[in-house]
């Protein structure tokens, strides 16, 4: 039974079906003759009954001396043969030595103990073997109805009125329960193939219909979706060549999308794995760094702490020496006014100069003319001779004091003019001092900006390095921040890598082409 498909099932099932419907009529039918008989035999005993009610009512009449013995009994006979019922059925009776008493065919006191049937069963023994066996009884038996020649069954049922040892009995012919048994079957027969036929068809086309919509056997798709179901999806599933929209069909895409699926799942959880592998030891390697960074964040802080108060001791510094260029330049300024004093009085020392050698000049042009005078005088003197001596004396010193007023206006000359030479070198070099305390003045004034400037970059830069400052501070706090989220990371890809393995474990039961 098991190595049947669905539809030899199936057609098993109608064909069951069919022999039910068929049996279940055959027997509705049966039952149906069973309960014209019954019927039959409750008409037969009723009418029994009746002519004994009759035999009893002129059995009492008797006994209340209304009528004789043999009075009652002729009316009883006539009694029982004017009972008609059915279609020309009738009563009959006969004593215990089987002579008739009452019958429409045979004559009174005709001898039955000898009539049997075709079958050699001889009749009225039997009627009155089951009459005394169980009181009353039915027998059936072959005889020919009135003014026929063919044998029919006939049902026949006996009692006994036992005052006068009468056996009264009366019978159908089963024939017609026959007829209307065979006639019931035929017209049930009709029905079930009018009804039955189209839906034989029906279920005949509903069967294809499955079939080709299922695919193949339910069997063989149950053991297919068993297959996935155990995981393996390397067995291709058997398919019409024209079959493109069946049950078994999209099994078996749903098995080649499950399979590209489950192949993409293991090499996706391989790539996820060594993905896992790559970012746990790109982790391990950032937690490392992270804790060398904080190390170096810290070691940066504290160095900009030691900055930020070098740079703000610099500001300081710088600040002291703007003021002290201030100074300076208000001191180089006032030197610069008095160098100006100072070339001024060497301009007029310069001056005094010129004019102390103009009167040298001078001085040396009385000396020469007093020379010559001295001279003139010492040839007059000369020529007065003696008179003259003492005049030529004077005239000799006269000379004598100007050849040395002339000795000396010159080394005054040349004292002058060594002098004028060391003034003029002097107010070339106090107008070159005086151009390098300008200069310097411009220089300090140039310096004192720039240190104004570099004060003020040195505010600036404290202030930028104190922010720099609090920046490494933050990067520290952000650096340990990080190193949390490191760990973290750490701990999420590890919980990774186990449901990388746990997918891969789970996308591992199934079986699939390398």
């Amino acid at each position: 039974m098991h190595a049947l498909t669905m539809a030899r099932k199936l057609w098993g099932a109608l064909g069951i079906t069919w022999l039910a419907i068929l049996l279940l009529m055959g027997w509705m039918n049966w039952q149906n003759r069973q309960t014209i008989q019954q019927e039959r035999q409750d008409t037969l005993r009723h009418m029994v009954s009746a002519a004994q009610h009759q035999l009893a009512a002129l059995s009492e009449q008797v006994k209340r001396g209304d009528l004789s013995i043999d009075q009652a009994q002729a009316r009883g006979r006539e009694a029982i043969a004017s009972i008609r019922f059915g279609d020309g059925d009738y009563l009959f009776a006969f004593d215990p030595a089987m002579r008739i008493l009452v019958h429409p065919v045979f004559e009174r006191g005709t001898d039955m103990s000898d009539y049997q049937d075709s079958g050699g069963n001889m009749i009225f023994h039997m009627l009155m073997d089951v009459v005394r066996r169980q009181g009353n009884g039915f027998v059936t038996y072959h005889t020919t109805r009135a003014g026929g020649e063919e044998e029919l069954p006939k049902l026949t049922y006996m009692d006994v009125y036992a005052p006068w040892d009468w056996y009264i009995g009366t019978g159908v012919y089963l024939d017609d329960i026959d007829t209307a048994f065979h006639a019931s079957l035929l017209r049930s027969l009709v029905i079930l193939l009018v009804i039955g036929v189209p839906m034989t068809l029906l279920m005949g086309w509903i069967i294809r219909d499955t079939t080709r919509r299922l695919g193949g056997d339910p069997a063989y798709a149950a053991r297919v979706v068993r297959y996935i179901a155990d995981g393996d999806l390397t067995r291709t599933t058997q398919l019409a060549a024209d079959d493109r929209d069946s049950l078994l069909f999209h099994i078996n895409r749903m098995r080649e999308s499950l399979l590209d699926t489950i192949r993409a799942i293991l090499h996706s959880a391989d790539d996820v794995n060594s993905a896992v592998l790559e970012i746990r030891g790109g982790n391990d390697e950032l937690a490392t760094r992270t804790e060398q960074q904080a190390a170096s964040l810290a070691e940066t802080a504290s160095s900009m702490e030691q900055i930020t108060a070098t740079v703000k001791q610099n500001a300081d510094h710088a600040d002291h020496a703007r003021r002290l260029a201030g100074d300076t330049e208000d001191r180089a300024r006032a030197g610069r006014g008095a160098m100006e004093q100072v070339i001024e009085l060497m301009q007029a020392i310069t001056q005094s100069a010129r004019q102390m050698s103009s009167i040298v000049d001078t001085i040396d042009g009385i000396a020469f003319q007093t020379n010559i005078l001295a001279l003139n005088a010492s040839v007059e003197a000369a020529r007065a001779g003696e008179q003259g001596r003492g005049f030529a004396v004077v005239a000799s010193e006269v000379r004598n004091l100007a050849s040395r007023s002339a000795d000396a206006a010159r080394e005054i000359k040349a004292l002058i003019e060594g002098a004028h030479a060391q003034v003029a070198q002097g107010s070339r070099q106090v107008q070159d001092t005086g151009d390098i305390i300008a200069s310097m003045s411009h220089d300090m004034t140039q310096l004192n900006t720039l240190i104004s400037e570099i004060s003020t970059a040195s505010t600036e830069q404290s202030h930028g390095i104190g922010q720099v400052n609090q920046a490494v501070t933050q990067m520290d706090q952000m650096t340990q921040q990080n190193a949390s989220l490191v760990q973290e990371s750490s701990r999420a890809s590890e919980k990774l890598a186990t449901l990388s393995k746990v997918m891969r474990e789970r996308a591992s039961r199934f079986t699939v082409a390398d």
